[in-house]
């Protein structure tokens, strides 16, 4: 009845991570697959594909190779495929390959065509230097 994927890697599972309503993410999210937006976040976003759902909002850059928006987003768009829901609301420049847009869509920017294909790599990792312990003096 119930079955577990055994699928691993970059092409396994395409279930989403998600975002929910009730968090806020400050700062970036970097992922190799799908991300699902519920709540908010202030950073910049980096992944295969991302859906920001009715009543969501990113503000930052995002990345990624498919772009699902219902919600909010402030920010630059750079992905293959941009789709603008009816409910959606977007200040912010769209570099894409194909784009659709729904009647009743907010868009306030500009749009570019590119025709490469978009990786959705995420930047180069940074090593974080653990925090510097500071004695009390007596």
């Amino acid at each position: 009845m119930f079955s577990k994927d055994t699928k691993s890697g970059r092409g396994g599972s395409r279930v989403p991570s998600i975002i929910s309503a009730n968090l806020r993410i400050v700062g970036d999210l970097v992922s190799e697959g799908d991300v699902q937006v519920d709540g908010i976040i202030e950073g910049n976003v980096h992944a295969r594909s991302l859906t920001v759902s009715q009543g969501a909002s990113v503000r930052g850059q995002i990345t990624a190779e498919s772009v699902c928006i219902r919600g909010a987003v402030q920010g630059q768009i750079t992905a293959d495929q941009v789709e603008l829901g009816r409910t959606a609301k977007v200040d912010g420049d769209i570099v894409h390959a194909v784009i659709s847009i729904e009647s009743g869509a907010f868009f306030e920017g500009n749009c570019r065509h590119k025709p490469e294909k978009v990786e959705a790599t995420p930047p180069e990792k940074v090593e974080a230097t653990p925090p510097e312990v500071v004695a009390a003096s007596a």
